[in-house]
């Protein structure tokens, strides 16, 4: 596992843990982004990663980036 901030644009993910406190770790299951889930990041360069999920792109921050250790998948 790795910190989502790492992984380069175009490749397809897996969340497997997300390590963060009560509210940030809600505020990300509000919005679809969970422990198991299917992810693209469409861009990571300088500023927020953006990331896509079932046609919906999110803006994840880097300091959030690094609290949610995600896996490539083919």
């Amino acid at each position: 596992m790795i910190p989502l901030s790492m992984i380069e644009s175009g490749k397809k993910i897996k969340i497997k843990k997300i390590i963060a406190g009560k509210t940030t770790a809600k505020k990300l299951q509000e919005l679809g982004l969970l422990e198991g889930e299917y992810l693209c990041v469409l861009t990571n360069s300088d500023g927020p990663i953006i990331v896509i999920k079932d046609n919906l792109r999110f803006a994840i921050g880097r300091g959030l980036s690094h609290k949610i250790l995600v896996e490539e998948v083919a």
